[in-house]
């Protein structure tokens, strides 16, 4: 199987199905939370290992920036995250931007320290939820990313 796969064209002989089916509607509930999120017009899914990680990309009708109508979104057995695709263009820089961004806020949760300048992440800031983020994101340095396909983002 070839990715970016539209994700209207998934069928049942995709891997890792019935879990994807289930965190990539997490990833629609997670976009939907936000406001600016009027609906979502479509969705590729760039990478698949079911309910422990997922990558796909959304186009939305964002109703805050005109710029901002493609993003990429995070999920699995981690917190959610969505990116623009004004930075990171390849799967590899996707993962490369959350693992940076999760390691920033893990710091500031085992120090103590305020996390509102970290990206906001729907998690409670405990050390609890920081070292079980600290497991997910040394897999996916440390195993995940280097033994991926790294895919470029691809519009239309």
């Amino acid at each position: 199987m070839r990715y970016p796969i539209k994700y209207n064209q998934i069928t049942t002989k995709t891997e890792f199905y019935h879990e994807l089916t289930k965190v990539y509607e997490e990833a629609k509930a997670y976009l939907m939370s936000f406001a600016w999120c009027r609906k979502i017009i479509q969705s590729d899914i760039y990478l698949n290992l079911g309910s422990t990680l997922c990558i796909f990309l959304f186009e939305i009708d964002n109703g805050a920036s005109k710029d901002d109508n493609y993003l990429w979104v995070i999920v699995g057995d981690i917190p959610s995250m969505y990116l623009d695709i004004h930075g990171p263009k390849t799967t590899k820089q996707v993962l490369e931007d959350y693992i940076r961004l999760a390691e920033d806020w893990i710091e500031q949760v085992k120090m103590g320290k305020s996390i509102k300048n970290c990206y906001p992440f729907k998690a409670e800031p405990t050390l609890e939820m920081a070292t079980l983020l600290e497991k997910r994101t040394s897999f996916m340095k440390n195993t995940l990313i280097e033994n991926i396909e790294d895919i470029p983002l691809s519009l239309g």
